[in-house]
């Protein structure tokens, strides 16, 4: 941008410069302003006209006439932007928007990827360039699965996704290449909770399954994200985030803003009934006090403070509390699902049945002898595993499953590593960032244990927050962060 501007303002310096073409200069200036002008009139008339014929979609084309001049002037703004919307990917409030903007994002970003992709270079670390190079091969990987799946439009759809998933964990490394565009991004993220909240407390997240949060109702509250343990495992690392933000505003006001925030995520929490969510949570917390070092106390206070928020709600909800303390409170069957992805893979241990075949091949599993108490879900209504691990191994054998646990390895270090580069360089604000976005990729992982989220966005965002803390850590541009007055 800087260029362009440079040019405009010294237009009689470039017309001497160039002799013969002065005279044609001002038309050459004022043209990109009388197509702006157009292009913008035009966009006007599209909108009013859509919004009369059909509303919500008047309404969607209105938010791309927004979306669109920001990607192209301001990419990492509008990818903050995008990031809510990824939240709730699955509530018909956004439509196709989750889909088209990651698309949009991912084509602006191409084509401006020389100048995106400097930060990236100054790091030298090998889990950066691990986690990128690893993440390629898996998907690469998955994608050889499709020729021995059974089912290859499903096994098409799962690629897709994973490959969208891959744009997102690229975009999140190449854009979030300074400590302001993490902060951005981690305030995104923490937005995008906030926004899924609210469409789950007005129940216009989803036409059939969303609820609003009631203290009485045996319902579980599900967001926009459109399932409950799903939104819990996001609400983790939304939180852990909220924590590594405290460090870097000194106003009390904001500090005293994240914590009511952190209260909001710690009641929805509660309310989603999620006992993996929970475990995961306890995992979460204990990394924290891994990782913490010298902010242990702090960080115990903290993890007191939003423990104390979901015991409230739970003690007021009973029948969140008689779910989350029952074992036979009812569930998706998970033994049996695992039980038979382990036969899964028993048979197919190296390549697996190919991705998006567990649905597809469970039914012939369930013959087998065996104490399976589910099987008429699993023979009627074939699922996924809950279990990304299992999913995983299932699907695409050993080598995917190790592929992946790799990238999620290299992640999680690449996020210590950055916290310790941090801390040398006298930046503890943003060393409690890059901890905190550890304690961020520990709990959703552990939460990956009773979900199949492989290809959930905002686990892809949460995983590039370790390599791009690093970039930006590696950074000789780098500076000690000064915190906000």
């Amino acid at each position: 941008m800087g260029g362009s501007i440079g040019a405009v303002a010294h237009p009689p310096e470039s017309a001497s410069s160039h002799p013969g073409r002065g005279a044609g200069r001002p038309a050459q200036l004022t043209a990109p302003g009388w197509l702006i002008a157009s292009g913008g009139v035009l966009a006007a008339l599209l909108v009013g006209a859509m919004l009369v014929r059909d509303a919500p979609r008047g309404i969607s084309l209105l938010a791309a006439c927004v979306f669109l001049p920001l990607v192209l002037l301001e990419l990492p703004v509008a990818f903050a932007l995008w990031i809510p919307i990824a939240w709730n990917e699955f509530s018909h409030v956004f439509g196709k928007a989750p889909l088209g903007g990651v698309l949009l994002l991912l084509v602006a970003w191409i084509g401006t990827r020389r100048t995106a992709s400097r930060g990236i270079a100054a790091a030298s670390a090998p889990s950066v360039r691990f986690a990128r190079v690893g993440f390629g091969l898996l998907l690469v990987w998955v994608t050889l699965s499709i020729s021995w799946a059974g089912e290859r439009g499903d096994a098409w759809f799962q690629v897709r996704q994973w490959l969208l998933a891959g744009a997102v964990f690229v975009l999140v490394i190449a854009i979030a290449n300074t400590p302001a565009r993490l902060r951005l991004i981690a305030l995104a993220f923490i937005a995008g909770a906030l926004v899924s909240i609210v469409i789950g407390l007005t129940g216009t997240g989803l036409s059939t399954t969303a609820t609003a949060l009631d203290l009485a109702t045996r319902e579980r509250f599900s967001g926009g994200a459109g399932d409950p343990n799903y939104l819990a495992a996001g609400l983790i690392a939304a939180i852990a985030l909220a924590a590594g933000l405290m460090p870097s505003f000194r106003d009390p006001l904001a500090k005293l803003g994240l914590g009511a925030i952190v209260l909001a995520l710690a009641a929805a929490m509660a309310a989603t009934g999620s006992r993996g969510g929970i475990i995961a949570a306890l995992f979460a917390v204990v990394a924290a006090l891994i990782f913490a070092r010298e902010r242990r106390l702090a960080t115990a206070a903290f993890a007191a403070f939003a423990g104390a928020a979901l015991t409230i709600f739970l003690l007021l909800s009973p029948a969140a509390w008689a779910r989350m303390t029952e074992v036979d409170a009812g569930g998706t069957g998970r033994t049996e699902l695992w039980q038979v992805a382990l036969r899964m893979a028993d048979d197919h241990p190296i390549v697996g049945v190919g991705v998006g075949g567990f649905e597809h091949e469970s039914k012939s599993y369930v013959l087998r002898p065996g104490n399976l108490t589910e099987v008429a879900n699993i023979a009627e209504h074939p699922g996924v595993t809950h279990n990304v691990y299992l999913q995983q191994l299932a699907e695409t054998g050993i080598v995917g499953a190790l592929g992946l646990l790799a990238v999620f390895l290299a992640c999680l270090t690449a996020s210590q590593v950055a916290a310790g580069r941090f801390r040398a360089r006298g930046d503890p604000a943003m060393a409690a960032l890059a901890s905190s976005a550890g304690v961020a990729i520990v709990g959703m992982l552990a939460a990956s244990a009773f979900i199949s989220n492989s290809t959930d966005k905002r686990l892809w965002i949460v995983l590039a927050l370790g390599p791009a803390l690093l970039v930006a850590a590696s950074s000789p541009q780098a500076q000690p962060a000064s915190t906000e007055r």
